[in-house]
């Protein structure tokens, strides 16, 4: 009786997966209400990708930073003798508990406040108080994915991937994911793709440092890119599946390259891309081997290969042979 209520059981299963009916949109989240939702959230995105964009703060040039270490010395005061650096928030800490915030003054305005600080100290002046700037090197603090976290010494033009070296380099792989770079400069928040930074030499020089900047790295999805840095998709029939940054009138043999290139016994005729336009998502179907047929692919684009082409019934019977191996194999057990 229980080998036979086994056998009903099994074969049920059998028979519902083989004539399930597709589930009504109406139980779940579709994707386009995804979109919808992913849209809304992402509107004020303060992304930059024009790197001629990025904040160049022309006016903190001849100023004073966090990281500068200077040099102080008075002949007759042992303790007032040595090499000092305004920390991460641009405060300088001298001798006989002299507190200065370096961040936006001038040398000279710096100077005359160190020598007015000492001048209590010593009654026939601070003329031999000496008071010199050793090294412009800025105070940078980068989190997030890096191997080191950390606060590190840069100089004013120093480019971003050296910084990041610093760090230890990025903890993740470039090839398969995005990533973005959050930055805070003074007063100033934005972000840029590290992906678009480091594919082209010509942005290394594209930021300057104030001191007391913050890095935070992190992974980038699709959604928060935007028009202005759009991405295409890979899925199925390539060996690495995944998501390539767009390229302006690049083929889409461009895209199935980057991808690893095609698996074999690849269906050329259920070749698919997936097109928002920003009102619809549209399907496109067509030949690979047609070169009059291939779309020109469109940012935000996403290409969809078959590996092989199977019909309904071949569908059906696959799970049906699926489930038959398993009834088999409870058959064997419970004979044993």
């Amino acid at each position: 009786m229980r080998f036979t209520s086994l056998v009903i059981l099994v074969s049920s299963a059998v028979f519902m997966s083989s004539c399930s009916t597709t589930t009504s949109t109406s139980d779940y989240t579709t994707y386009v209400d995804q979109l919808e939702t992913i849209s809304k959230k992402h509107k004020s995105n303060t992304a930059i990708t024009n790197f001629k964009k990025i904040p160049k703060f022309h006016n903190s040039r001849d100023k004073m930073a966090p990281g500068f270490q200077f040099y102080l010395n008075h002949p007759s005061d042992d303790k007032i003798k040595g090499r000092f650096r305004a920390d991460f928030t641009g405060i300088l800490r001298l001798p006989y508990n002299v507190r200065i915030n370096v961040r936006g003054l001038t040398f000279n305005e710096l100077k005359k406040k160190v020598l007015s600080s000492y001048a209590k100290f010593f009654q026939q002046g601070v003329d031999n108080v000496d008071f010199k700037l050793l090294y412009r090197h800025y105070y940078v603090e980068v989190r997030g994915y890096v191997k080191k976290s950390g606060r590190y010494l840069v100089t004013r033009k120093e480019g971003l991937d050296k910084v990041i070296d610093k760090a230890g380099g990025l903890k993740g792989d470039l090839k398969q994911n995005f990533y973005k770079a959050s930055i805070k400069q003074i007063k100033t928040s934005y972000s840029i793709s590290l992906n678009q930074y480091l594919q082209n030499n010509t942005y290394t020089n594209s930021f300057v440092w104030t001191g007391g900047d913050s890095i935070f790295i992190s992974e980038q999805d699709e959604s928060e890119m935007g028009a202005d840095l759009p991405i295409v998709t890979v899925l199925g029939g390539v060996i690495k599946p995944g998501k390539i940054l767009f390229k302006d009138k690049a083929p889409i043999f461009y895209y199935l390259s980057k991808s690893g290139g095609t698996v074999p016994s690849l269906a050329y005729k259920e070749s698919y891309v997936i097109r928002n336009n920003g009102k619809k998502i549209s399907k496109i179907k067509f030949d690979l081997t047609d070169m009059a047929a291939i779309p020109a692919i469109m940012p935000n684009d996403i290409i969809m290969l078959q590996a092989d082409k199977r019909t309904g019934t071949d569908k059906i019977f696959e799970r049906t042979s699926q489930f038959s191996s398993i009834l088999l194999t409870v058959l064997l057990i419970l004979t044993l």
